[in-house]
């Protein structure tokens, strides 16, 4: 858990790291041409937090959050009003993908290390006006979807839900906010990185 708090923490410092080691050849590397499980899985997770926030709660938060501090996750999803389900949109899900794969390449967390999300997402055929962005990152074989991408698509929300460590609890803001009614998924993996598994969400108001 410590080391899952110091990855968010990191990205709300944007602490940049210089390193740039080679990454592995492999197909997770890629930016996926059509819905992967995890995306799938992901996408499902998060409308099942935004739908049924307090059946989330119940599930996922009230025995995972027992034994250390949840950040008022149990009971700010016990009582979130149920709010409208995402759908996929091509354009973030293949912009989230390019984004994570630039941090996992270059050994990067920060949101604009490569143009602004809506910067990105615009370039690649967006035509919404606004995005929320969401990133995390972590060593665990929790977080590897070659391992599990159903768990490791439960564990990325979940942190993000409980925001431990982050003041303004902006992940979960951005993951639960009504404004935002499409989004793109992205994930890469570079065992030579800090943190391995990087995880990239882009929410559209479109």
């Amino acid at each position: 858990m410590k080391a899952i708090i110091s990855v968010i923490l990191a990205m709300v410092l944007l602490a940049v790291m210089n390193c740039k080691p080679g990454l592995e050849e492999n197909e997770d590397l890629e930016i996926p041409l059509a819905i992967t499980p995890f995306q799938q899985s992901m996408l499902e997770e998060i409308n099942f937090a935004r739908s049924n926030p307090s059946g989330y709660a119940e599930l996922r938060l009230k025995s995972a959050t027992e034994g250390f501090v949840d950040n008022g996750s149990y009971l700010y999803m016990k009582n979130l009003t149920p709010v409208n389900t995402l759908t996929f949109n091509n354009s973030l899900n293949k912009s989230a993908s390019g984004y994570a794969l630039f941090l996992a390449n270059n050994n990067l967390i920060g949101h604009n290390l490569n143009g602004t999300p809506l910067k990105r997402a615009i370039t690649v055929g967006f035509e919404g006006s606004s995005i929320g962005e969401n990133i995390a990152a972590s060593s665990g074989d929790n977080y590897n979807i070659n391992v599990d991408s159903g768990i490791a698509a439960i564990n990325f929300v979940r942190i993000m839900i409980v925001d431990a460590g982050v003041a303004d609890l902006g992940h979960r803001m951005t993951m639960l906010s009504s404004r935002y009614f499409t989004i793109g998924i992205g994930y890469s993996r570079n065992p030579a990185s800090t943190f391995v598994n990087y995880n990239v969400q882009d929410y559209g108001n479109l």
